[in-house]
């Protein structure tokens, strides 16, 4: 599932979908084993690595480093 949004690192509408589930292990890994991760929507934009639970933007975070060559490497 795709839906635009407008993502705040890049500053404008993009498409995000949800995490996949290698992408939720890291973010319970950096934010601890009771954060709800099955809610979270990524943005697909090549190089950004922001996230944020559906309906709150003003709460995303950043993905790890090596996600971002991945989604990259995916053009």
């Amino acid at each position: 599932m795709i839906r635009d949004r407008e993502c705040p690192t890049c500053g404008s509408m993009q498409e995000f979908r949800r995490l996949h589930d290698d992408e939720k292990a890291a973010v319970r890994e950096r934010k601890g084993a009771r954060y709800f991760v099955d809610d979270l929507w990524r943005c697909t934009a090549v190089g950004c690595l922001t996230y944020f639970p559906a309906g709150r933007r003003h709460e995303h975070g950043l993905l790890p480093e090596k996600f971002r060559k991945e989604e990259a490497a995916k053009e």
